[in-house]
């Protein structure tokens, strides 16, 4: 197990699971045995708590588009999870809550190998913490 370290959070990446880390996100994913790509943004507000009427207008353009929704809960943080396809790729988009912080989470695969990183992603996903 490692760890993925980020200036505002941290996360336990899978075994053989890499990081790569630019000015606004962090990639994680697989080079060996992977089939997707796993982005990490975080942003925090300096005053109050994000709120679902926030989350929901961040995710406005996935909502129009018709992506399915599902209310979650991971831990300290709540919000919403969204999947859809677009040419051949499957994906999902967290927008989740944490305290004054939003993070936004976006997975991509192939469409015929959706689900094949699922527990991986639960155990990555379930294990951010905000520092």
């Amino acid at each position: 197990m490692t760890t993925a370290d980020n200036p505002l959070w941290t996360a336990s990446c899978p075994q053989g699971w890499i990081m790569e880390t630019d000015e606004d996100s962090v990639l994680l994913y697989d080079p060996d045995e992977g089939v997707g790509t796993l982005e990490i943004s975080c942003f925090c507000k300096d005053d109050s708590a994000t709120t679902e009427e926030e989350l929901l207008e961040l995710a406005a353009d996935t909502i129009a588009a018709g992506a399915r929704r599902m209310d979650v809960s991971l831990g300290d943080m709540s919000g919403l999870l969204f999947f859809y396809s677009d040419e051949g790729m499957a994906w999902k988009e967290w927008y989740l809550a944490a305290g004054n912080c939003v993070f936004f989470i976006t997975y991509d695969c192939p469409e015929e190998m959706e689900g094949a990183e699922d527990e991986e992603l639960a155990e990555i996903i379930g294990s951010l913490r905000i520092k």
